[in-house]
C-alpha cells in the first residue's frame, strides 16, 4: 500500500481521486486492514472507510458484498494467540461495527442481514482467543472493545428486538466470567458495559429478565478464587462491569425500569465476594 497515495486522500477531504474508481480502492482498503501498521489499518483503512461511508462514497450494494466479506475475515487464524492474525479479525469487526452505525443513521440493510450480523457477532465474541489490547510495535489490536463497539451499534437497530437485546446481554456476561490468563486493562470491560447500557436504554426488556441475567453473575466459582489466577482475573472483570454499570444507572434519568435495575445491581455488587 502506497501510504502517501493514502494520506493524499486524507488530506483531500477523502476525495476520490480522478480516475480510480471505488470499488478498485475498496479493495486495496480492504487488503490493508490485516496490516501490522499501526498507520495503514487506523489512520488509513479505517479513517478512511468511516468516511466514504459518511460520505455516501460506498454504494449500498458494494457495501452489502463487504459485509459478508467482513464476517469471512473473523474466521481467519480464530483461535491463535499472541499471531498477527488477530489485526484482520479485530479491524474487521471495527468495520461493521462503523458499517452499522452508518446504517442506523441511513438503513438499507434488511432483517436478515442484521439478524445474521449479530449472531455471527457473538459467536465470535464467544471464540476470540486473543485478548491482547495495545501491542508494543504493532498498535492497537483490541479485538474485545471493538466486539463491544459493534454489539453497541447491533443493540441501537430498529431490527434487534427483546429477544435479541437478552442474547446481547447473555453474551457480555458469559465473556466476563469466562476463566483467562489476562487481565483486560485497556477498556474492555468499560466497552462492554457501554453495550449494555446501550441494551437498557432501548427499554424492551422486563424486570424478570435482569434479575435472573443478574443473578447468573453470581458464580458457586468465584468463591476461593483468590487463589486461582485465572478465575480471579474473571472475577476482577465481572467487578469491574458492574461497578461501571452501577455508576451509568445511577447518573441514568427518566427510563422506568431505572430504579428496579439500579437497586438489583447494587444488591449484586454487594453479593459479589470471593470469600
Amino acid at each position: 500500500m502506497d501510504k502517501q497515495f493514502w494520506l493524499a486522500i486524507r488530506e483531500n477531504q477523502y476525495a476520490i481521486p480522478e480516475g480510480y474508481a471505488i470499488e478498485n480502492l475498496m479493495e486495496e482498503l480492504l487488503e490493508g486492514i490485516g496490516s501490522i501498521d499501526p498507520e495503514i489499518r487506523d489512520v488509513i483503512c479505517y479513517e478512511t472507510y468511516a468516511n466514504w461511508l459518511a460520505q455516501g462514497k460506498i454504494p449500498p450494494e458494494l457495501v452489502r458484498t463487504y459485509i459478508l466479506r467482513l464476517l469471512e475475515n473473523l474466521s481467519h487464524g480464530l483461535g491463535e494467540k499472541d499471531t498477527d492474525t488477530i489485526f484482520l479479525r479485530s479491524f474487521s469487526v471495527l468495520l461493521l461495527a462503523e458499517t452499522v452505525h452508518h446504517n442506523n443513521k441511513n438503513p438499507f440493510l434488511e432483517r436478515n442481514a442484521i439478524n445474521n450480523l449479530l449472531s455471527q457477532t457473538i459467536a465470535y465474541l464467544q471464540t476470540e482467543r486473543d485478548p491482547r489490547g495495545y501491542v508494543n510495535g504493532k498498535g492497537w489490536a483490541h479485538a474485545l472493545a471493538h466486539t463491544a463497539d459493534l454489539l453497541y451499534t447491533l443493540a441501537s437497530n430498529r431490527f434487534v428486538e427483546g429477544a435479541e437485546l437478552e442474547q446481547i446481554l447473555s453474551a457480555i456476561t458469559s465473556k466476563l466470567t469466562e476463566t483467562t490468563d489476562w487481565v483486560y486493562r485497556h477498556g474492555e470491560d468499560d466497552r462492554l458495559m457501554q453495550t449494555a447500557a446501550g441494551v437498557v436504554q432501548r427499554n424492551l426488556l422486563d424486570e424478570t429478565f435482569y434479575s435472573e441475567w443478574l443473578a447468573s453473575i453470581l458464580m458457586p466459582a468465584w468463591k476461593g478464587s483468590l487463589t486461582d489466577a485465572t478465575t480471579n482475573n474473571a472475577f476482577f472483570h465481572t467487578r469491574n462491569f458492574l461497578r461501571g454499570f452501577y455508576l451509568f444507572l445511577l447518573e441514568l434519568k427518566d427510563l422506568p425500569i431505572r430504579d428496579f435495575l439500579f437497586k438489583e445491581t447494587g444488591d449484586t455488587l454487594r453479593k459479589l465476594r470471593q470469600f
